[in-house]
């Protein structure tokens, strides 16, 4: 329920009250009833005077025929009558909700009143709203001196009384007295709820207890009927010493990739008489894998009575409460079973063919011979901050493999490989940054075209290689020249090859004899590049 502060033309509203109407499930007559009404405020001006504002979700226009009765707490007698609604206007952007409001009225006491709406009063076919409303007639209510009995608190000294006043200002005379009979909701920090009414001075009192498991203890008291006044206490828990005993695992534990270990702890207090008492509620009890800070990650831990084997790791187990102190124990997990990549090498081909050599073993374990274990590619182009799936083969556990990556090494990165099963432990091997400097074969050209049988024709082109960004003259270098002839089979031939110089072109002349393609490649790179190849170029002899 929200609490609604506006201004009237009386003044700054300065107190606030409210109270919920629920729509009732009967069926209404054709304009809604008054058990469509949501919810109703009232406000007290600067001057003394309130008005009543109230929330539907139908569309009804009011006129004088709806009022609301503002009767003495508790009691059937009709001290006032409000109306003069005007209004009607959407609260919200699909108009799903209207809002009218009253005209001021004063009443000759402050007190806390009954609100009552009521539509058609005196006939016959006279509605009266399903639930009342509150008005705490009084300027700036609040609640004063709440207190607990108990200054501060512990897993002993739990239970307690909490106090208070309700006062406000007298809207006629400006002093400042005791508001009674006004509701008060007295909540704890665990969800506990007391509903209470101040006595003939304005006074109130609730008993508490909590748990002793909550994350924070405290206590509120709210003037019902007005979210805005309210009261907050938060007494200092005094944590009692605790010790915890682990009693399985022992101090290591070997035990299989994936397989549950169970933990069986015990937790004493140690009571405010000093003697030593044990902890059933272990509440905040966890199993954790250092490191992390995700408790039920299930790779750091899950839970409180078992966790599962992910790796070598120190556990810890530890309690922790607001109630107490916190303590901890802690044992060492050496998982078997557990894969590993062994004498892996990777290497780059001069066609930008990438593999690896090596064996993908068990450690401290054995599978049956001959089983199988799925490899994975992995590619990154940030520097190992994120890795991409590219693809994977399959592999056998502690035989000597040669794996052929299904991408080649295009573009510039790091590579590694990833095993991980649901039976032997995952690995991930070190990384891989093929390096060999790209090179290519540009303005490769074979003229002139369209000649007639025994002319004789020049194949020539430009080798480079990069540096960085730039693209520099290869020169020194050997390009080989192949020529396919257009005839049914034909298949390439190597022709004769032509050097480099300087600036990287080269060339070399031929006889044309027949049609066909030729193509210049340069396949005899050194181990510091990639090889490369130049278009292929069709040469008609007539």
């Amino acid at each position: 329920m929200s609490t609604k502060r506006f201004i009237t033309a009386l003044g700054v509203t300065l107190g606030i009250t409210a109270s919920t109407f629920l729509a009732a499930p009967a069926a209404q007559a054709a304009g809604g009833g008054l058990d469509d009404v949501y919810y109703m405020t009232s406000s007290v001006g600067s001057d003394g005077a309130f008005r009543v504002e109230f929330q539907t979700s139908e569309g009804w226009q009011i006129g004088d025929a709806l009022a609301v009765r503002v009767r003495e707490k508790g009691t059937s007698a009709v001290v006032a009558r409000v109306g003069g609604f005007v209004g009607g206007g959407c609260t919200d952007e699909d108009c799903g909700y209207r809002t009218f409001e009253s005209a001021p009225a004063k009443l000759d006491k402050m007190a806390v009143y009954d609100l009552e709406l009521v539509r058609n009063e005196g006939q016959s076919n006279e509605e009266v709203g399903a639930s009342r409303g509150v008005l705490n007639y009084a300027l700036n209510p609040k609640i004063d001196g709440f207190k607990s009995s108990l200054p501060s608190l512990s897993y002993d000294s739990r239970s307690g009384q909490a106090s208070g006043r309700v006062v406000g200002e007298d809207p006629k005379t400006r002093e400042v007295k005791p508001l009674v009979g006004a509701g008060v909701e007295v909540n704890t920090y665990s969800g506990e709820t007391a509903k209470l009414t101040t006595d003939g001075a304005g006074q109130f009192a609730s008993p508490f207890a909590f748990r002793g498991n909550e994350t924070e203890a405290s206590l509120q008291a709210s003037l019902v009927g007005s979210e805005s006044v309210k009261s907050k206490l938060s007494p200092p828990i005094r944590k009692q010493a605790t010790k915890l005993n682990v009693s399985a695992p022992g101090p290591t534990v070997t035990a299989r990739f994936g397989s549950k270990i169970a933990v069986h702890s015990t937790v004493t207090r140690t009571a405010d008489d000093g003697t030593q008492k044990n902890l059933d509620d272990l509440l905040g009890l966890s199993v954790t894998k250092d490191g992390c800070v995700v408790a039920y990650r299930e790779d750091c831990g899950n839970g409180v009575t078992d966790f599962r084997v992910t790796g070598d790791a120190k556990m810890t187990v530890g309690f922790s409460s607001a109630w107490f102190a916190p303590a901890s124990s802690s044992f060492a997990v050496h998982a078997t079973h557990m894969s590993a990549f062994e004498g892996l090498v990777g290497s780059v081909d001069k066609y930008r063919n990438i593999t690896y050599t090596g064996k993908l073993i068990v450690k401290d374990g054995t599978v049956p011979a001959g089983t199988s274990a799925r490899v994975h590619f992995d590619f990154s182009g940030d520097n190992g901050k994120t890795w991409t799936y590219v693809g994977s083969t399959t592999t056998t556990y502690n035989t000597p493999f040669t794996l052929k990556n299904p991408y080649s090494s295009a573009k510039p990165g790091l590579w590694r490989l990833r095993h991980g099963t649901a039976n032997v432990g995952p690995t991930t091997s070190q990384t891989f940054q093929f390096i060999r400097r790209p090179t290519q074969i540009t303005a490769d050209d074979v003229t002139p075209e369209g000649v007639a049988r025994g002319t004789t024709i020049t194949a020539k082109g430009l080798l480079t290689h990069r540096y960085s960004t730039t693209w520099k003259p290869f020169a020194g270098q050997t390009v080989r020249i192949y020529f396919k002839p257009a005839t049914p089979g034909g298949a390439w031939k190597q022709l004769g090859t032509a050097k480099t110089l300087a600036n990287g072109t080269f060339s070399r002349k031929f006889t044309a004899d027949q049609d066909g393609t030729w193509q210049m490649r340069y396949d005899d790179a050194p181990a510091t590049h990639y090889a490369s190849k130049g278009r292929e170029d069709y040469v008609d002899v007539r």
